[in-house]
């Protein structure tokens, strides 16, 4: 049998471990950021598209703003709230509402005159046209 050092429990490391304690460890999120709305930008040459999901969300309750080279997308998911409520009595409540606001920079110079944006089943879709002095073209090669 071997013989351990004792160690002691440390009371003050205990409470550190418990302030310590985060969602994100306990379900494999560390490392990923949780952000509402998802977000896909993609380069089509021409344009950006960006793709937001926002579902339950009355397109009248959204703004959408293009700063430069930074879009914001913001609004406010409303509930649905009916008189007889109080006396329903839940086993989980999972779906959040309140407002939300996501700022992300695209990189590149665009024209804030042809900037279109479209809701479609849950997803925001905002096209925006690069600015002509930014965008890329072929270079010949002369012999």
């Amino acid at each position: 049998m071997a013989i351990m050092r004792y160690r002691g429990w440390d009371p003050f490391k205990e409470m550190a471990k418990l302030f310590d304690w985060k969602p994100a460890k306990m379900f494999g999120w560390e490392g990923q950021e949780l952000r509402f709305p998802a977000l896909d930008v993609e380069d089509m040459g021409e344009t950006l598209v960006v793709k937001a999901e926002i579902p339950g969300v009355n397109p009248e309750e959204m703004e959408v703003e293009l700063h430069g080279d930074q879009l914001l997308i913001r609004g406010e998911k409303r509930e649905e709230k009916e008189e007889h409520d109080r006396e329903k009595k839940y086993y989980y409540k999972e779906r959040s509402f309140g407002s939300f606001s996501r700022s992300v920079s695209l990189g590149v110079e665009l024209d804030p005159e042809d900037v279109q944006a479209e809701y479609r089943d849950g997803v925001l879709i905002v096209t925006l046209r690069k600015a002509a002095s930014k965008k890329a073209r072929k270079i010949d090669i002369k012999r």
